[in-house]
């Protein structure tokens, strides 16, 4: 999170929303729609591997938005809709999924 409010100081732009909190409980009371969808969840969380399709369901993500997703080696989210490409830098993963 540190890093995230880092960046947003740096490009100074106000539409940036940093969330630190429970996943599903946001995305259950959620309203807003967004361009660019970050997610770095626990990878211990139980349900983490629901979590890309909940994303991508629950019309949070604009057409052509993106949402990328940390997680570790043991997820492939290849097969989900919208599902772009995935990048390894070590231990961590991440999916890219584009919504179009």
């Amino acid at each position: 999170m540190h890093t995230l409010k880092k960046v947003k100081a740096e490009l100074k732009d106000n539409n940036l929303i940093t969330i630190k909190g429970d996943v599903f409980k946001f995305l259950e009371s959620c309203k807003q729609s967004f361009d660019f969808i970050f997610a770095d969840p626990p990878f211990a969380l139980k349900e983490l591997g629901s979590l890309p399709e909940i994303v991508l369901t629950k019309n949070i993500l604009k057409e052509k938005g993106i949402f990328v997703m940390e997680h570790p080696k043991e997820y492939d989210f290849s097969e989900l809709h919208y599902f772009s490409q995935r990048r390894i830098y070590g231990a961590v993963n991440f999916s890219i999924f584009i919504k179009e």
